[in-house]
């Protein structure tokens, strides 16, 4: 996925092309949406209207990408810090995908960079926005208020709005490899993007570059939530499985947490360590070298997680049983255990199991393609998994010139969640006490807008 801030005239089409498959868009929402493109194209220096486009394929110099989604915004007039979220617009072949989400957090990172506060949007209560109405109520805009039959007879305005937090400075060191890149999810969180450098040559410099995009202090909080939703004590000591460049790790240093981070990697383990010094966590985080069905030597802990669907890594139910009496076995009575896990529909045909997405940074780029190879899955859920990462450079016009890269192939093993159940109740120290399909404790694993598995146990 490419990310774009910015109208041109040639995605006029494709806007309208996207707003045509929609059948949730009246005729006439179609014509009010295209007619704020034409007054935006019309009066390019106006700051009425602002468009974020984001793009699936190559990049729009040197191929035919195809217009995923978009989202227009723009600041409410006659106010000090309030901004409109007029359209936002996903193709059905990008549904699920994340790119409404990673369209909400550019807007929101782009208000944050300009100080901005509050974000207000308007939806209708009819069966065609049901989904809008899901979707705000999963990106955490709160319902501020109803007008019932605003537009006909059964169909309400529903008014959400969103505080946004003034984006702070980054506190990454110049020489810092994964300093805050541009990207679909967090575009904008550092204002002088462009002159950061590129990552060192090496794997876990270019993981760290490649996944940047995540919101880290945002999925921080998450955690904590679940804490304290399903838990039964505060979380004053936190453990990363397969913590990787530790970056959640740091965000609950920030919050003077005490935290652990184990990962099979040696070498990534050495990243991170360098990485969190760097930034001034090393006195928060201590760091061991252990796979995820291994026991690190870290003292128990109030909250442990696995990231980023690492945990198919254990291509087996016996594997994932053991990493659970692990993980039982290093939390205190009351204490939960986080699993990011890949959404089982993504193991069929409509599901999300390609996924491209882009980093820029100045003259080079990080192209990131991760595919779930379906057709070559068993019927018992094992799928082969690849994951291709290349930086590179282009000077002056010239031919890409590849600096580094990743290319990892890999065996999953991705249980549906009456397999995950199963697994649970294998290890009676363990209660399966949520299903989460966000990294929203208020969103069930059910919600129509699900795009995740995530599993909540408690130690009993």
């Amino acid at each position: 996925m490419i990310t774009q801030c910015g109208l041109r005239p040639g995605d006029r089409p494709l806007i309208a092309e996207l707003l045509e498959s929609l059948p949730a868009f009246t005729d006439d929402e179609r014509a009010v949406a295209l007619e704020l493109v034409d007054v935006t194209l019309a009066q390019p220096s106006s700051d009425g209207y602002r468009f974020v486009l984001c793009f699936h394929g190559a990049p729009r110099d040197g191929g035919s990408p195809r217009l995923a989604g978009y989202l227009c915004y723009g600041r409410t007039p006659m106010t000090q810090s309030t901004y409109d979220l007029y359209w936002i617009a996903t193709s059905p072949d990008f549904a699920r995908s994340g790119v409404a989400r990673g369209l909400v957090a550019t807007m929101e990172s782009e208000i944050a960079r300009e100080g901005g506060g509050l974000v207000r949007v308007e939806t209708g209560s009819r069966e065609g926005h049901g989904a809008a109405v899901r979707f705000y109520d999963a990106v955490q805009f709160t319902r501020a208020a109803v007008i019932a039959d605003f537009y006909a007879p059964g169909d309400d305005l529903m008014i959400y709005t969103k505080r946004v937090a003034p984006a702070r400075a980054s506190a990454a060191p110049p020489d810092d490899p994964g300093a805050r890149v541009a990207s679909p999810a967090a575009r904008g969180e550092a204002a002088a993007r462009d002159e950061a450098p590129a990552p060192a040559p090496g794997e876990p410099a270019l993981y760290d570059a490649a996944f940047s995009y995540r919101d880290y202090a945002a999925e921080r909080d998450f955690l904590l939530a679940c804490a304290r939703r399903f838990g039964a004590r505060p979380a004053q000591r936190v453990l990363s499985w397969a913590c990787g460049p530790a970056r959640h790790l740091e965000a609950f240093a920030e919050l003077g947490v005490a935290c652990a981070g184990a990962d099979g990697s040696a070498a990534m383990i050495a990243y991170a360590e360098r990485a969190a010094r760097a930034r001034g966590a090393g006195a928060c985080v201590r760091f061991c070298c252990a796979e995820l069905d291994e026991r690190p030597d870290v003292a128990p802990v109030d909250l442990s997680f696995v990231p980023l669907s690492a945990i198919h890594q254990l291509a087996t139910p016996a594997a994932l049983e053991r990493h659970l009496r692990l993980a039982a076995s290093l939390l205190l009575p009351g204490g939960v255990h986080v699993i990011e896990a890949t959404h089982p529909a993504d193991l069929t045909p409509s599901g999300v199991n390609r996924t491209e997405w882009t980093e820029l940074r100045g003259e080079q780029s990080i192209d990131a393609r991760f595919r779930i190879h379906i057709e070559r899955a068993t019927p018992d859920r094992v799928v082969p998994v690849s994951l291709e990462v290349v930086c590179s450079a282009r000077r002056n016009g010239g031919a890409p010139r590849e600096l580094s890269s990743i290319r990892q192939e890999a065996t999953w093993y991705v249980p549906d969640l009456p397999g995950w159940r199963r697994v649970a109740e294998r290890v009676p120290e363990l209660a399966l006490v949520a299903t989460l399909g966000d990294f929203n404790v208020d969103v069930p694993f059910e919600h129509a807008a699900a795009w995740r598995l995530i599993l909540v146990l408690k130690r009993l």
